[in-house]
C-alpha cells in the first residue's frame, strides 16, 4: 500500500507540473481487508486541467530519488537539510522523527534493531526465498524482468554460471552467503549518522497509502538537500520471528501499537551517488480497455 502512495504522489507532482488537478479518490469500490487483496482499485484519479494548481518544487527531484544501500558518510546530516525534509510532509497525517550523533545511546539502540531485524530475515528460509524469487543476478536477467533485486557482482555472476548459486533452497545461517551478508550490512549500519522515521495513529488501508505518498515526499526533499535514504523494513514486518525487534522499534520510537504504526524506518545519510534501479517501462503496466 505504501509503494501504491508513492506512485500516486509521483502522480500528483507530475500532474501539477503539466498544469493539471489531480482528484484521487482512495478506495472508491470501499478498502479490502488485512488478510487478502481483491480487484477492487486502490485509487481513481481524475485529471483536469486548472489554472490555479502551482508546480511542487520536489517534482525537479522525482528523477534523481534513489534507495541507497551503499555506506553513508559518518557526518551527520544539516539541520536545515532535516527541518526541509520534516516539512514536506505537512500535508499528510504522519508524525515524523530523526536521530543522529547528538544522542549516541539512542542511536546506538536504532542501530541494534536494524541489525537484529536483518540477521533474522536472512536466517529465516522462508523470508529469505522470498527475496531469491526476484534475485535477479547477471545483464541478461536483470534485462529480462527489470524489476526485483539485482546482483552483477562478478563472484556471485560466476557462481550462478557454475550452477553452485542455487536460488530454490535457503542457505545456512553459518553459510558464507548469510554470514558475508550480515557482516557487511553491520559494518554499513555501525556507520550509519542517522535514522529517519513515519508514525501513524491507526493503520487502515488509507492511512498506508497516504503515509506511502508522504514517504515520497520526504525522500525527494532528502534528495533535494543531497542526502540518502534506505528503506529498513524488516523490523516493521508482522511474522512472528520479528516480534521482539517489532516491538522494540515500536517502544523506541513511542508509538505503541495498535493505536499507532511505525509505518517508515530509513537510514539517513551521505552517500555516493548510486544509478537508478532496473524498471519496466510505464507501457508494460497500462492495461488498454
Amino acid at each position: 500500500m505504501m509503494s501504491q502512495g508513492t506512485f500516486l504522489e509521483l502522480l500528483d507532482l507530475a500532474a501539477r507540473q503539466k498544469g493539471l488537478r489531480a482528484d484521487i479518490t482512495l478506495f472508491p469500490q470501499g478498502e479490502f481487508g488485512p488478510a487478502t487483496l481483491d480487484k477492487r482499485p486502490v485509487a481513481r484519479i481524475r485529471l483536469s486541467p486548472d489554472a490555479a494548481v502551482k508546480p511542487d518544487p520536489l517534482f525537479a527531484h522525482i528523477l534523481a530519488r534513489r534507495t541507497n544501500r551503499e555506506a553513508y558518510e559518518p557526518r551527520e546530516p544539516a539541520p536545515a537539510a532535516v527541518q526541509a525534509i520534516a516539512a514536506s510532509v505537512a500535508p499528510h497525517p504522519v508524525r515524523t522523527g530523526f536521530v543522529g550523533p547528538a544522542q549516541p545511546d539512542v542511536l546506538q539502540k536504532h542501530r541494534a534493531i536494524a541489525s537484529e531485524a536483518w540477521r533474522i530475515e536472512l536466517v529465516t528460509p522462508r523470508t529469505i526465498l522470498e527475496s531469491f524469487k526476484v534475485l535477479r543476478v547477471g545483464p541478461r536477467e536483470i534485462a529480462e524482468h527489470r524489476d526485483g533485486l539485482s546482483i552483477n557482482t562478478p563472484m556471485v555472476r560466476a557462481l550462478t554460471a557454475l550452477g553452485l548459486f542455487d536460488r530454490s533452497k535457503a542457505p545456512g545461517p553459518d553459510d558464507t552467503a548469510t554470514t558475508g551478508q550480515i557482516k557487511d550490512f553491520n559494518t554499513k549500519i555501525a556507520t550509519t549518522p542517522a535514522f529517519f522515521w513515519m508514525v501513524t495513529e491507526g493503520n487502515d488501508r488509507k492511512t498506508q497509502v497516504n503515509a506511502g505518498r508522504a514517504y515520497a515526499r520526504a525522500q525527494l526533499a532528502a534528495t533535494a538537500q543531497g542526502l540518502s535514504m534506505q528503506p529498513l523494513s524488516q523490523a516493521l514486518q508482522e511474522y512472528p520471528e520479528q516480534a521482539r525487534p517489532y516491538a522494540d522499534i515500536h517502544a523506541l520510537l513511542q508509538a505503541p501499537p495498535p493505536r499507532y504504526t511505525v509505518q517508515m524506518w530509513t537510514r539517513l545519510g551521505y552517500a555516493p551517488v548510486v544509478g537508478p534501479a532496473p524498471r519496466r517501462g510505464v507501457e508494460s503496466h497500462l492495461i488498454k480497455t
